[in-house]
Order: C-alpha cells, then structure tokens, then sequence
C-alpha cells in the first residue's frame, strides 16, 4: 500500500513537470503568433518572409514543438526585432532593471532554457542570456552570420565554438569576444549540462543586432 501510495506521488510529481514544461512552449507560441498577427501577416506570409515551414510555424505557435536558437533568430530577422522580444510581453519603459535570480524570463528553446537578463530595459540595444545547454545541445546546427558582436562567458561544463571554423573550446571562466559577421555556431560537449553567458550588442548604438541577422537558408 505505502509503495502504491509512493508511486502515484511520484507519477503526479511526473506530471507537474511535464505541465510545467509545456507551459514556457505555449507560452511562447502565444508571444509569436501575437507578434505575427500585430502585423496582419498570416502563417504563409509568414513563412515565405522567414523561409521557415509553415506546418513548423504553426507547431510553434500552438506550444507543440520548441524552436532552436536558429529558428527564433531566422523569426526576429523576418519581423524586424531583438531576439529578446520572444521571450516578455511589452514592458512598461525602466532605465534600471534588477532581476533575482528566481525570476528570470525564460523559454525552452531546442535542448536548452534560455533566460533573459534584459527584461524591460528601455532603450537598450544590449540583449543578455544565461542559455543552460542539455548534453549534445547545439545552437541550431548550422552556421549563424550576423550584425554586431558577441561575447560568450563559460559559466559551467565544457561548450565548443567554431569561428569562421576555427575552434574555441571554452571552460568555466573562459569567455570569447568576436565581430559576429563571421560564420560561428556552437555546441554543448560536456557529460552533462553547460551553461553559457552570452550578451548580443550591434555594431552601432542605433539598431538591435537581431534586425540585422542572415543565414545561408536551408528548407526546413
């Protein structure tokens, strides 16, 4: 009785995560298509402006799949925003932002959590991330070529980048600094979780760098 007992706390503990984890994708499936329908843009011309599938956009949108990095960066060129935008609703303006560490936005993105650091700064074309990686988690797969630069601090695991296909193996207190236009991407090759600071800025004071980005497309 008292293993029966044990056994549904555990299977309801199963089920709140498994609740929980939905949550962020709804949740960000709700921010994208309020964004895409601000514009007046259906799925398709949606589509045809991302050069992403459209069964994929609307999985997203309905919470039914978690977008890679890659994916999110190929939505902000398309809609002409900061990556950050995925992840907060409009916000009133502050020039100060504290953010406790419990209460950080954050979504799913493919393999890893990604949390927002810049949460309702007004003005500021500085986007911050803490980005905790699962084993084998990568920034999307293929090589991403943007505006700006981008600095990356390891804070825990092990996480490769290739530069321009130059290597950069980073560990825990090592930290990169690059012109972004050159072809980078990376991934997690640690035994377990890798976690990464990763802080976007453009070239220029004036446009986000997420306006800017461009990728070598592929079909989806």
């Amino acid at each position: 009785m008292a293993t029966q007992n044990g056994n549904q706390k555990v299977n309801k503990k199963s089920q709140t995560i498994e609740q929980n984890a939905g949550t962020g994708e709804e949740e960000l499936g709700l921010r994208i298509r309020d964004l895409r329908t601000q514009r007046g843009w259906t799925l398709k011309q949606m589509s045809v402006l991302s050069g992403l599938n459209i069964n994929t956009l609307s999985l997203m949108e309905k919470g039914k799949t978690s977008p890679s990095i890659y994916t999110l960066q190929r939505l902000a060129t398309a809609m002409e925003l900061p990556l950050k935008e995925f992840f907060e609703p409009a916000q009133p303006h502050n020039l100060v932002v504290f953010t406790a560490q419990d209460r950080r936005p954050q979504t799913a993105s493919e393999k890893a959590i990604i949390e927002n650091l810049g949460k309702g700064l007004t003005g500021s074309t500085l986007e911050p991330f803490v980005v905790a990686m699962e084993k084998f988690a990568t920034s999307g797969g293929r090589t991403l070529i943007h505006s700006g630069f981008e600095f990356v601090y390891c804070l825990s695991g092990k996480i490769l980048y290739w530069i321009q296909e130059n290597e950069y193996p980073l560990n825990p207190g090592d930290s990169i600094l690059f012109a972004a236009q050159m072809g980078h991407r990376w991934e997690n090759i640690n035994d377990g979780e890798s976690k990464l600071l990763l802080v976007l800025t453009p070239a220029c004071g004036i446009v986000e760098q997420s306006k800017k980005h461009f990728y070598p497309f592929e079909g989806e």
